[in-house]
């Protein structure tokens, strides 16, 4: 009886503890380094088609306007758009199961979780960063920790 209580216990603290899809904050990349280029790589062949390829979103000059479809475009990353408002465990979400469940009003984002390893993933993230200001990268930085402790 006691052992099946210590499994039970056990099974509970593993059940209630949440880790982060990262094991710490993801840091932007410093230009030129391996980080950086395999996240620019990986941006450039799996992003930037929809995101541009300075982050600036599908559609740079009316980011919230409907294009003929009716639809929204891709979000910028860039300082300009709203991806630092997110922590890097919702980024990483999204990039492997993919974003925006609605097809009529959105463009839908593709899950990449079956395309990209985890460092991958970790690296366009890094990449992304890279084009944010140091206070957005600050207050991101800060927003993961707390969603962190919150959990």
């Amino acid at each position: 009886m006691i052992l099946l209580v210590l499994i039970l216990s056990a099974l509970l603290v593993a059940a209630c503890s949440q880790t982060p899809a990262s094991e710490s904050v993801i840091a932007p990349a410093v230009e030129g380094s391996e980080t950086w280029n395999t996240g620019q790589t990986i941006y450039n062949l799996q992003c930037s088609t929809c995101h541009g390829i300075n982050g600036e979103g599908q559609f740079p000059d009316a980011p919230l306007e409907k294009d003929i479809t009716g639809r929204y475009g891709a979000p910028p990353h860039n300082e300009t758009g709203h991806t630092w408002h997110h922590d890097d465990d919702l980024i990483i979400r999204i990039i492997k199961e993919g974003g925006m469940g609605d097809p009529v009003n959105f463009y839908v984002m593709p899950a990449l979780g079956s395309v990209l390893s985890d460092t991958e993933i970790e690296a366009v993230i890094a990449y992304i960063k890279t084009m944010w200001t140091s206070e957005q990268q600050d207050i991101q930085r800060e927003r993961t920790i707390a969603v962190w402790e919150q959990q």
